[in-house]
């Protein structure tokens, strides 16, 4: 959609520059044709979308400062711990480096989803 309006608005840019190689473009300015009016008229709509488009993206710098505080907002979180791991599914650590080594496990949980039975092969 924005491309769209881009090319809308270089139109006449684009037609001037036609004209000027011997093609004739169908719409906007010829290159003998170029006044003044329609150029300031051009540059107000690109001021106006200038101006809207760094709204836009102070908006959005203000509302990720808001939401996500820092500039380490994206990085990775601290790694899990095998006794986070144990205390999470009622396991000895003991369990959890057994079933961290297995190339294969198998996990039962109850209707409630706490874990009833963990098989290692």
């Amino acid at each position: 959609m924005f491309w769209g309006g881009y090319f809308y608005l270089m139109r006449h840019a684009l037609s001037v520059v036609l004209s000027y190689f011997g093609i004739p473009a169908p719409w906007g300015l010829q290159f003998n044709d170029i006044s003044v009016p329609p150029i300031l008229n051009n540059m107000k709509i690109y001021a106006i979308v200038i101006v809207v488009n760094t709204a836009i993206f102070i908006g959005w710098a203000v509302y990720n400062k808001a939401m996500f505080g820092s500039r380490n907002r994206r990085r990775n979180p601290a790694p899990v711990t095998p006794a986070e791991v144990a205390n999470f599914f009622s396991l000895d650590t003991g369990t959890v480096d057994t079933c961290r080594a297995a190339r294969r496990m198998v996990m039962v949980h109850d209707g409630n989803g706490k874990l009833i039975q963990c098989d290692t092969e």
